[in-house]
Order: C-alpha cells, then structure tokens, then sequence
C-alpha cells in the first residue's frame, strides 16, 4: 500500500525498545519481523501498549494476509504513526439522517437514492456520537461520494439493528445494510440458522475494514494456541453477534458452549465474573473495556487465535437492482482505498477511539 508513505510521513521515534536485545519500532517507518514478534508485541514498541496493533494490521493487511496472529520473519511492515495530522473527515455529513421507524418503505426503483442503513451502539464502528456516525458509516459515506457517476444516496441511522436484514433488506425497503461479516457457505451443515440465512439471501460488498477479532481469557490460565484447545469452554460472544467466526474452526455446540452478553464489551466483564471461559471480541471493543476496568494484568489475547472478521455492506439476492448498486459500492470503496483516503479514515478513527479508552 505505497499510498500510505505520502499519507503518514509524520515519523519519530514512538517509544524505545521493550529490551536491549529488541529493535527498535520507528512510527512512519518500515520495521522488518523478527523472530518471537507478534503484531501486539510490535505495537507495543511502536505505541506503548497492544492495542493498536490492528491498526498496523490494516496498513499492512497486503503483506500479512487472513491471520494477523501468523506473521513471517523478514516481512516488511509500515507503521504508521499515531501522532501528527490527523487530518479532517471528508464526508458528506448531510448524507446521515436520523430515522426513528422501521415501518415499511417504498420499494426500489431506479429513479431513488441508494439507501444505506446503520445503526449505533457498536463505536468505533457504528454510533450516533461518533464522528460521522463511527468508522463504517463514514466509510460507506465515501465509498459513494467518491463513487463514479456520483450516484444519490442517503444513509439512515435505524437502531433496531435485528429488522436490518429483515424485514428491510430482503424486502428491499432500503439497499444496502453495512457492517456484516460473510460466513464461510462453504460448510452449510455446521452453519447456525443466521449465517444460513446470510449465505442464502445476501450477496456482499468487497471489504469495508478487517475487524481483528480477539480471543481473551484471565492471564492466570494457559495461553492457547490452537482452536482446538477451546473445546469444552465457554465462549462468550456479543447478542446478536454472528457465530462464523467460530464456525469456521469447528467450535460449534455441543463441542463449545456460547455464552450471549448484552454488548462485546461485557463479554471481558463475563471473564472476569467467572461467567466464561473466553470471549470473542473486536481488538478495540476489549481494549477499551479492559483499560475502563484497569484489567490488563487480569486478561490476556491468545494471540495466535486472533481472526480478522471481514466486514461487508450487504445487498439482498432478490433485489431488481442488485449488480448496479453492488458494482457501484465496490467502485466507491476500490476508489477511495487507491486514493488513500480510505487508510486516513481508518487512522483517525481508530486514534480518536483509542484516545478515548486509555
């Protein structure tokens, strides 16, 4: 991702090495793997702490591929700087309105805006007190701003997040719902009834952002280091979050038990009450919940579990104008990821997010 040089030339030494024997990690440089390095040990050099190494992970997703917990001795990453400029969302905000109903719409037709639903209480992602509407909301704002022939649109705050796909998505009320993860169709039969459901109906957006997903247990435990050493535990997971994640490493009940919390957050707090073995939670989600806890020498990241949770705007299968709508956000999104523009959205979220929650 070359672009990122011109973006983040803002360099300067983050913080000295952990130990004689490390190298040094210079922000707005290249740093080369060494042997024992994880993405959070490497951030921890850069930033002073673990948990920006998602955002290394997103600069360099190129470079390390799928899994952010397996990353090669001799690979060159960029790191980006924290620090500096942060520069201003170039979003259109007048696109975002509030809407309070989910009551049935007109159907589509070729002549209305794209409609684009969000929701909130999932910052930094999506949320009404966050900038433009958190970090996916203003990525989609983007992808059709800066689409080609500047299509109409307008995107809707709608926070009963459980009608999203349906009713309004498959029954084309609006176009377009954003934030979801693509389940592995490959394996229906492990499949629960929702990512069924997603694999039949959806068609999805190339990826808006790769959420790396952590798995945290009490620092008095072993580390793990394969999934399968998960079996018997109980795994907590978000509400009405999806279970693909786990599926698609064959930790399904019975094998498993899955524990529901209110928010991802809360999943650290069910740890930490004995509630759960482990939790699955966004990096920054834990993070942020585990520095509001004072918690770090409590909670650990088994880090080479860690999975990156690709993040989709979704379509219905049925929809009339599907291959339109769904070329058009992939051009927005390819658009503004070739400008740069999409790393910088990233940067300034995630740092206003993280500064938030130390």
């Amino acid at each position: 991702m070359p672009f990122m040089r011109s973006l983040l030339l803002t360099t300067g030494l983050c913080i000295t090495a952990a130990s004689a024997s490390a190298q040094a990690v210079t922000c707005g440089q290249d740093y080369i793997v060494q042997p024992g390095d994880y993405l959070s040990t490497i951030a921890d050099r850069a930033y002073g702490g673990t948990g920006n190494f998602n955002l290394i992970y997103s600069a360099n997703v190129d470079t390390i591929g799928p899994n952010p917990g397996l990353i090669d001795v001799g690979d060159r990453l960029f790191i980006p700087c924290l620090t500096g400029d942060l520069g201003q969302s170039a979003a259109n905000a007048a696109a975002i309105r509030n809407t309070q109903t989910t009551a049935a719409l007109p159907g589509p037709s070729e002549n209305r805006p794209i409609r684009v639903l969000t929701a909130t209480g999932w910052a930094p992602f999506m949320d009404e007190d966050q900038e433009q509407g958190g970090l996916l909301t203003e990525i989609i704002n983007l992808a059709l701003e800066n689409a080609d022939g500047k299509p109409e649109y307008q995107i809707d705050f709608i926070n009963d997040d459980g009608a999203h796909l349906n009713p309004l998505i498959v029954d084309h009320a609006y176009d377009i719902s954003i934030g979801w993860s693509q389940p592995n169709c490959d394996i229906m039969d492990k499949l629960e009834d929702e990512s069924q459901f997603r694999c039949n109906n959806l068609d999805f957006s190339e990826p808006m952002y790769e959420e790396v997903l952590g798995y945290y247990g009490l620092a008095s435990l072993p580390t793990f280091t394969e999934h399968a050493s998960l079996r018997g535990k109980r795994i907590c997971r978000a509400e009405a979050f999806t279970l693909a994640p786990l599926e698609g490493v064959d930790l399904v009940e019975p094998a498993i038990s899955v524990v529901r919390a209110p928010t991802a957050a809360d999943c650290i707090n069910f740890i930490l009450e004995n509630k759960a073995d482990i939790a699955l939670v966004a990096v920054d989600v834990a993070d942020g919940r585990i520095n509001e806890l004072n918690a770090g020498d409590q909670v650990q990241m088994h880090e080479a579990l860690t999975f990156v949770d690709v993040l989709h705007a979704v379509i219905a299968k049925t929809h009339p104008q599907n291959e339109v709508i769904l070329a058009t956000v992939n051009n927005g999104l390819n658009n503004i990821k070739e400008s740069g523009l999409w790393f910088a959205t990233v940067r300034r979220h995630m740092t206003a997010f993280r500064a938030l929650n130390q």
